[in-house]
């Protein structure tokens, strides 16, 4: 009996591997071999090593399931931040506090290296950057800001307040089109199953009946056929373009700014989204001007938050006017950036020495415009797709009967 191997047991391991706090699990025999493969095998410091139980293992594997991080997680958490900052907790504590509560695994363990790091003696917004990819580029931006400014709980504050207007937005949208793209699925789904399996049997009668046959009822024949022949083909073919496109768009930089470019020109869309980054753009530039940051600075600064690649070598472009000397108002003029009054307000704070006001006004005037858009395109949504449908119906029930009511007459006259 002693001489009989011990089973693996499943070991929780945190420790640091390339100055970063990570966690993983793993199965080994005791204590002593986990720290031995921790070091050797994964090549991290264990710091605690704890054997797991059934069910403690299980709970955790339910834990990482669920550690998807949302814009509403990182607007609470950030509201959490400001509150904790405006009653002068200092910075690495609230972090800390922050990891301890939350339960989200992913958003633990980007906390705790955002810990490590402030430890370490690196700024928040740098710490904040390597996560950009969580945060957004808007965030460690608006931290570098904060950090010269000490005005690090408001900046968070404005943060949380800005996700969680995107995810009130976003909410709205999904809500907009849950009931009507799921009554025009079913109908598109009714029709291809209509044009697949019942419209050939009318065919064969119409065949034999020698109908001449409307335009509505060739084109569901000529749908009817390429599904059969090409179906596969084609649903495959769109997966691949898919995957294909999402491969280019993360590693393409061309690709993904003429991705960008498109966006920008998409109908009504697009708009609304031009209007988001003008609205981010000016506020960022206000809150820089300031706290009295030199003016190519602040837009450096304020372009490095944009995350759309074709505004921002657009406004790189104004950001190299200002630098040979024009104003920021005929700067964005030359570019054909902004609407005619906000340029004009750019305009009458250069001149007055009130740029900063003048850039609060027209980035409230934008989000107030982008909220006005974004309400309207809402209540088009449903009687559009409601539109969709009718005319999808009517396309097949035309299809479908008007052959039918011709063999009726036909044969009343025969």
């Amino acid at each position: 009996m002693q001489n009989m191997k011990k089973l693996p047991q499943k070991y929780l391991v945190k420790g640091i591997k390339d100055n970063q706090h990570i966690q993983i699990t793993l199965f080994a025999t005791s204590y002593e071999n986990a720290k031995e493969l921790s070091l050797h095998k994964h090549n991290i410091y264990p710091i605690e090593i704890k054997a797991l139980s059934g069910f403690e293992f299980l709970h955790l594997q339910m834990l990482q399931l669920d550690s998807k991080i949302t814009k509403q997680d990182i607007s609470a958490l950030f509201l959490q931040i400001s509150i904790m900052l405006c009653a002068s907790l200092p910075i690495l504590e609230v972090i800390q506090v922050c990891a301890k509560n939350t339960k989200k695994i992913a958003l633990k363990r980007i906390l705790l290296e955002i810990a490590y790091r402030l430890n370490l003696g690196q700024k928040l917004s740098v710490a904040f950057k390597e996560h950009k990819h969580i945060f957004g580029d808007m965030t460690w931006s608006m931290l570098a800001l904060g950090e010269k400014s000490g005005e690090l709980g408001e900046i968070f504050k404005m943060l949380s307040a800005h996700l969680a207007r995107e995810h009130k937005n976003k909410s709205k949208v999904k809500r907009a089109l849950f009931y009507p793209l799921l009554v025009l699925i079913s109908i598109i789904g009714a029709f291809v199953g209509i044009v697949m399996f019942v419209l050939p049997e009318f065919l064969v009668m119409f065949e034999e009946l020698s109908v001449n046959l409307p335009i509505y009822t060739r084109i569901l024949i000529y749908m009817q056929s390429f599904f059969e022949h090409f179906g596969l083909i084609f649903i495959l073919g769109l997966l691949f373009m898919a995957f294909g496109s999402q491969k280019l768009y993360k590693h393409s930089l061309d690709f993904k700014h003429k991705i960008h470019t498109l966006i920008l020109h998409l109908p009504f869309v697009g708009e609304i989204i031009k209007l988001n980054f003008f609205y981010q753009y000016t506020f960022t530039l206000f809150l820089q001007l300031k706290s009295a940051t030199p003016l190519d600075l602040a837009l450096s600064l304020s372009n490095n938050a944009l995350s759309n690649l074709a505004l921002k070598a657009q406004f790189n472009k104004v950001l190299e006017y200002v630098k040979n000397g024009k104003s920021l108002s005929l700067a964005l003029i030359q570019e054909e950036m902004l609407d005619e009054i906000s340029l004009a307000l750019l305009a009458a704070g250069e001149q007055s020495g009130k740029l900063p006001e003048m850039l609060e006004v027209c980035a409230k005037r934008f989000e107030e415009i982008a909220q006005e858009k974004i309400d309207f395109l809402i209540s088009l949504i449903e009687p559009i797709l409601s539109l969709c449908m009718g005319m999808l119906l009517l396309f097949l029930a035309l299809g479908v009967f008007v052959p039918m009511w011709d063999m009726s007459a036909h044969a009343m006259s025969a």
